[in-house]
């Protein structure tokens, strides 16, 4: 089952107020411009506490049906899923493994045939739902922030 693009990139518009307001707030760098243009899709740069760049592509395709890919890419956006691409902390695969991640489930290739992508929305192990991608970035922030290197 899947929802056309421009369900999704309409669900991403009406969330792009929280995601501002936090990446502001938080003194991310948003790229923006591919919902802009109907395609539901953004970028966030994030900063670990070395100041080291970290640069994340939210694919929102299906959302909110299903989660968003989440993945690093170098910052020109050419090189895609490599380790060296990931802060340290992550999941080997390597893969941001959280139920918020489409990438995380093993029919994405990911670590977790355990997890039904229509339950991405329950709670963490903290009890705590991520259900929003506000809160998507938010929580990304908070782990890439603890980490002081990068993977592999």
């Amino acid at each position: 089952m899947s929802i056309s693009l421009d369900v999704s990139a309409e669900a991403v518009q009406s969330e792009l107020g929280l995601i501002r307001d936090y990446a502001d707030a938080a003194g991310l760098k948003l790229d923006l411009s591919p919902i802009d243009a109907g395609c539901p899709r953004f970028y966030v740069a994030f900063h670990n506490r070395c100041g080291e760049p970290f640069f994340v592509e939210f694919d929102c395709q299906d959302y909110p049906l299903y989660p968003p890919t989440i993945e690093f890419l170098n910052e020109g956006r050419s090189e895609r899923g490599n380790k060296n691409l990931y802060p340290q902390g992550f999941h080997p695969t390597p893969c941001v493994c959280m139920r918020y991640n489409r990438k995380a489930y093993n029919e994405r290739g990911g670590p977790h045939g355990d997890w039904r992508l229509l339950d991405w929305r329950l709670p963490t192990s903290t009890g705590v739902p991520i259900d929003s991608l506000a809160l998507m970035v938010s929580d990304l922030d908070s782990k890439i922030r603890d980490s002081s290197a990068r993977m592999g």
